[in-house]
């Protein structure tokens, strides 16, 4: 067995895909990574089990020394609560850990760059995850390897148990009146998208954890930041037509949202530039924010012509 290259744990999230499994796992082992956490939702039926045990022979096949961590579900819980679920389990047992779902291929180098900023920023609770994908591609006018934002994506990402540890599961934080209304004044202020309390108010009517608007919220609450690769380190292949958030191809979509499937991914080189200041990136949050057309209107109505 080869030696792990990376001390770092990494959250492996896959369901009955394997082909597009495949193309993440090709770079985990390159990686090496010293711990991976399996988890894989249950089937919906019978149906489903070929592309689920295709899927468990992929990540089987592990040819460096690492400590390996199964939880195979038998119930289908689909795609939420099961995020949820897989990230507070592996954060359980890891106090930093990697997060990758089955459509999300980093770079090689995303390990290590994980690997770094999860130590030298273990303590620092101004930070509250590592994104591994820039909605940019290359951020301009920027010498270190990363910045620091208010946005973040989680197309593969990294973080803490202390940060999960915040994660308001059944979202009490919608009664509480005070801190609503300055989470109000904070969206709209920072111009975040205005039907995000909306969002978590449906998603706690729907009895489940939806992780993504209990993440959002938990740094909205605790004023965290996001470390962003100065130059994109990801590639998301979900949209496709078995995804779960995306009916249809990417060539269908809109010019201007197509882009972010399919910009590439860059290798970093070690040893990282270090920004400075911990100070936020404005200029790159107001660019998601175009790119996204969270608050511009008119830009997501030209999408609809794209």
């Amino acid at each position: 067995m080869k030696p792990a290259l990376v001390d770092v744990s990494v959250l492996i999230l896959f369901f009955n895909r394997p082909k597009l499994l495949a193309q993440v796992f090709e770079q985990v082992k390159k990686a090496r990574p010293a711990r991976l956490f399996l988890y894989q939702d249950g089937p919906r039926g019978e149906r489903d089990m070929p592309g689920i045990e295709a899927c468990r022979k992929v990540v089987a096949d592990i040819d460096w020394e690492c400590e390996v961590h199964h939880n195979y579900q038998e119930k289908n819980y689909g795609c939420d609560p099961s995020e949820y679920m897989a990230q507070k389990w592996a954060f359980s047992l890891s106090d930093k850990c990697i997060v990758l779902e089955d459509d999300d291929v980093p770079a090689v180098s995303f390990f290590g760059f994980c690997k770094e900023l999860l130590d030298k920023y273990e303590h620092d609770t101004r930070i509250s995850m590592i994104a591994g994908f820039n909605n940019e591609e290359i951020t301009p006018d920027i010498t270190s390897d990363y910045f620091f934002a208010t946005t973040f994506s989680i197309w593969g990402w990294a973080s803490w148990r202390r940060v999960t540890d915040q994660w308001d599961e059944f979202y009490t934080f919608l009664d509480d009146k005070e801190n609503m209304r300055q989470l109000k004044n904070l969206i709209h202020t920072r111009r975040y998208r205005k039907d995000f309390i909306y969002m978590c108010q449906r998603h706690r009517e729907h009895g489940k954890a939806y992780y993504e608007t209990i993440f959002h919220a938990s740094m909205l609450f605790n004023s965290g930041l996001s470390i962003v690769p100065t130059r994109n380190m990801i590639n998301n292949l979900g949209a496709t037509a078995d995804s779960t958030h995306f009916a249809g191809s990417v060539h269908t979509m809109p010019r201007g949202y197509r882009r972010i499937f399919t910009m590439k991914r860059h290798e970093v080189e070690f040893p990282l530039k270090h920004p400075r200041h911990v100070i936020e990136n404005t200029a790159y949050k107001d660019s998601v924010y175009r790119i996204m057309a969270w608050r511009h209107p008119w830009i997501k109505i030209a999408r609809s012509f794209e």
